[in-house]
């Protein structure tokens, strides 16, 4: 690691930006960092934002071929008021697709047969997805005492520990699967699902805090709301959809990604980054031919792993060593289409999703042509699994002839599959879903501090304030109110 006093004489002054009057670099163009490039464009900051590859959206990628839809990464997202604002900026109303309805039902399989998750008090009852004693557990909720310690506790502590053991492997063990490819005993409750955890807090219990709650509209304020310019007026409340776009997710990045035009720099990645003189020096692009531009503040839009390859001075390595180390673990994803008449079951829902008790080779399936329209030709289906994550890493590193003979067993003896694909999409992603493990408050308070030692540094992404899409889209509205308040105060 070269010394900070170094950095000047890497790229020549003369070949350095002179950097415009509030100016900001946004590094990484996955959906939180187009968003807040996007929110600070708006505001009139000129704005740079940098991708190491070849593409903006990060893991939101859509395929075709064929007439069979593949997303490579998120399948759909739920809305909020400033996501359905920003839509609507965008011009993309017209191009959304809500999930459909039956898309409620969602399949969890117990002794190989899936069972409908049971959605309703009635249906919980009825359903055969847990025992009697299972029932009777749940029912005993609300007389479980608060948790007296102190302290952080995984999801699988929680979770037995309010509402048995049985609700943990068939209902919280799969959802932990499709949501973060996780282990239930290693995540921690306050930081996965931190409105399950002030439920207890506040009220006790979570039947008694899902009482107070309920038929309350949920805030949809963001960050914006309080920006000054366009953002001062707050969107209206709205009901939350579960949605797509006719022409599958990466619709969003790609408009993001047209709106910043020349702003965006693809396959131009970020390798230094120091202070110098009160501003910042980004130095960008591949080896020979590399140029720095000044900026008034940067913000890292990255996996938390990126942080490790790049070239940092002291003060943020000091700080930033908890976040580089944030584990994802690797996730296949396997797309693949069949002719309707060779799948027994009604794939009437949106999906199924297998405890880790089942021991299968996939963590889950959507049924991504129940769900959306135009995923699949006339007459054929698709449906997307996901295989690895930390229940079994090794397997999401598998090609693809293998891994489509493993999950094919799956599909068989569980939906009725016969006969062989006739399509096949694969999409290995060696670090996919960032874990907020028990002791994850050390990450968060490691990014506090590494951005209160470095004014006008910013880290965004995933790894900080939740993994769906619309918490990104939420990040990247929160951080951007967060620089143009320091680009005012900095003057």
């Amino acid at each position: 690691m070269r010394a900070l006093a170094d950095h000047r004489d890497i790229v020549p002054s003369s070949d350095q930006d002179a950097g415009d009057h509030r100016s900001v670099a946004v590094v990484g163009a996955g959906i939180t960092g187009l968003v807040a490039a996007y929110e600070l464009r708006r505001r009139g900051v000129n704005v740079t934002l940098y991708e190491a590859s070849g593409h903006a959206g990060g893991a939101i990628r859509t395929s075709r071929t064929d007439g069979f839809l593949a997303e490579h990464g998120p399948n759909s997202f739920v809305t909020s008021a400033p996501v359905e604002a920003l839509m609507t900026q965008l011009d993309l109303q017209e191009d959304v697709v809500e999930a459909n309805p039956s898309a409620n039902r969602r399949y969890v399989v117990r002794d190989g047969t899936l069972l409908a998750f049971p959605m309703t008090p009635a249906a919980m009852l009825t359903t055969r997805l847990f025992s009697l004693r299972a029932k009777l557990r749940v029912l005993l909720e609300p007389l479980v005492r608060r948790r007296a310690t102190d302290g952080d506790e995984s999801v699988a502590s929680f979770v037995r520990r309010r509402l048995g053991p049985e609700v943990l492997d068939y209902a919280v063990d799969p959802f932990i699967s499709g949501i973060f490819a996780g282990d239930t005993e290693t995540l921690s409750m306050v930081h996965a699902f931190p409105r399950l955890f002030e439920l207890e807090q506040q009220h006790g219990s979570l039947s008694a805090g899902l009482m107070a709650t309920r038929g309350r509209m949920p805030s949809t304020a963001s960050a914006t709301d309080e920006a000054e310019g366009p953002e001062t007026v707050p969107p209206p409340p709205t009901r939350a959809r579960l949605i797509s776009f006719v022409d599958g997710m990466q619709t969003l990045p790609d408009a993001l990604a047209a709106s910043l035009a020349s702003a965006l720099r693809v396959g131009c990645p970020v390798r230094l980054l120091h202070r110098h003189e009160g501003r910042w020096v980004v130095e960008s692009g591949q080896d020979g031919d590399t140029r720095a531009h000044t900026v008034d503040a940067v913000v890292m839009a990255t996996p938390a792993h990126v942080l490790a390859a790049m070239e940092l001075p002291a003060a943020i390595r000091k700080h930033a060593a908890l976040v580089e180390r944030v584990e994802y673990p690797p996730v296949s994803t396997l797309t693949l289409g069949f002719a309707r008449a060779d799948v027994a079951h009604a794939l009437n829902g949106f999906g199924m999703l297998i405890p880790s008790k089942e021991k299968r080779s996939i963590l889950g399936a959507l049924f991504s042509s129940s769900l959306f329209p135009e995923r699949a030709p006339d007459g054929y289906v698709a449906i997307t699994c996901f295989v690895g994550g930390t229940r079994m890493p090794e397997r999401a590193r598998e090609d693809t002839d293998l891994l489509v003979e493993r999950v094919l067993i799956d599909l068989r003896q569980l939906i009725g599959v016969r006969g062989e694909p006739v399509f096949a999409k694969h999409v290995y992603w060696p670090r996919a879903i960032p874990q907020y493990t028990v002791g994850y408050q050390a990450v968060k308070q490691a990014v506090d501090e590494t951005e209160l030692a470095n004014p006008g540094l910013y880290l965004a992404g995933n790894y900080r304030n939740g993994v769906s899409v619309g918490d990104c889209v939420a990040s990247g509205q929160q951080i951007a109110q967060r620089v143009a308040s320091y680009l005012t105060r900095a003057g």
